[in-house]
């Protein structure tokens, strides 16, 4: 079995595509006391400044305090994955949700499928009008993903279980092929997605 700092070493510093396949354990850092601990933030913040997500997730499981100034700056000049991961950070960090409007912004723009299927995911960590708004809005995406990680994000936050496959009426609306081919056929997509908003509000008690 790997020491603390073996696993903590694995999951930031190890095989790229790896860490990119298998996902990685953010609370490996969290894990570490002592010098351990204070070497590993210090490691951390300089992969953050390198552009690292990875890091930014390790930080906020530290919930890392001398972290906070570089953080803000990576925020305020990052795209895509990384000021996701920096904004939740920072959400964890300062125990707050005033953060959530950035990943919100990702969820809802024109964004990369794969982005805003982190978006997505991420938000399901907060209850708050903004991010519940925004998954909806993410069940109306042209990607089936994006759609199905809003939807099942939504029932986390709403106390169900977070699995949409097994709500069959609302799932096969979901999973409906986007038509781009023609203006009516898009009206037609959205409509029945519109529908599985519908649906899933009717299920989850809200308006």
């Amino acid at each position: 079995m790997p020491s603390d700092w073996d696993y903590f070493m694995d999951n930031f510093f190890g095989d790229p595509y790896m860490m990119w396949h298998d996902g990685i354990d953010p609370t490996a850092a969290a894990r570490l006391t002592g010098e351990e601990r204070a070497k590993a933030e210090d490691m951390l913040i300089e992969s953050l400044k390198e552009g690292s997500h990875y890091a930014a997730r390790g930080l906020g499981e530290m919930k890392s305090q001398k972290a906070i100034p570089i953080l803000k700056e990576i925020l305020s000049k990052s795209q895509r994955h990384l000021k996701i991961e920096t904004a939740a950070a920072l959400n964890q960090i300062e125990n707050t949700t005033k953060y959530v409007k950035y990943i919100t912004e990702i969820l809802t723009s024109n964004a990369h499928w794969s982005t805003k299927i982190v978006a997505a995911m991420r938000l399901k960590r907060y209850k708050t009008q903004e991010a519940i708004d925004a998954l909806f809005q993410g069940m109306l995406d042209h990607d089936y993903l994006v759609r199905n990680h809003s939807a099942e994000s939504l029932l986390h936050i709403h106390g169900f279980p977070a699995s949409i496959s097994e709500y069959k009426e609302i799932f096969k609306l979901i999973i409906h092929d986007f038509d781009d081919s023609s203006k009516e056929t898009i009206a037609k997509s959205l409509k029945v997605y519109r529908e599985a908003v519908r649906q899933l509000k009717e299920l989850m008690g809200v308006t």
